[in-house]
């Protein structure tokens, strides 16, 4: 039973740690990306690279950026823009 156990964990972890994030948007361009957003921060994941973004102060909508301003996640209800370097994904929207 021990056995059985570890091997459905390491199941559940390998499954976990392979999967989008919970939030996926489709953008122009047919280009995707995934975000795990929480009241202060937020997690990208952008042509295989993630990347961890703090809030910041926003008069609408919700916005998450860089110190550095070059990478940024801005949404507003099931919309979002993404700044990714040199990139940029406009017109996004929520997926799942």
């Amino acid at each position: 039973m021990k056995k059985l156990f570890s091997i459905l964990l390491v199941s559940l972890f390998v499954t976990a740690c392979s999967s989008s994030l919970p939030h996926q948007y489709a953008c122009e361009g047919e280009q995707t990306f995934d975000a795990m957003v929480t009241s202060d921060s937020a997690v990208v994941r952008f042509n295989d690279e993630e990347l961890f973004l703090p809030r910041i102060r926003s008069a609408s909508g919700a916005q998450w950026e860089s110190e550095d301003k070059l990478f940024g996640l801005y949404t507003k209800a099931d919309e979002a823009m993404l700044v990714w370097g040199d990139s940029t994904l406009r017109e996004c929207v929520l997926v799942k």
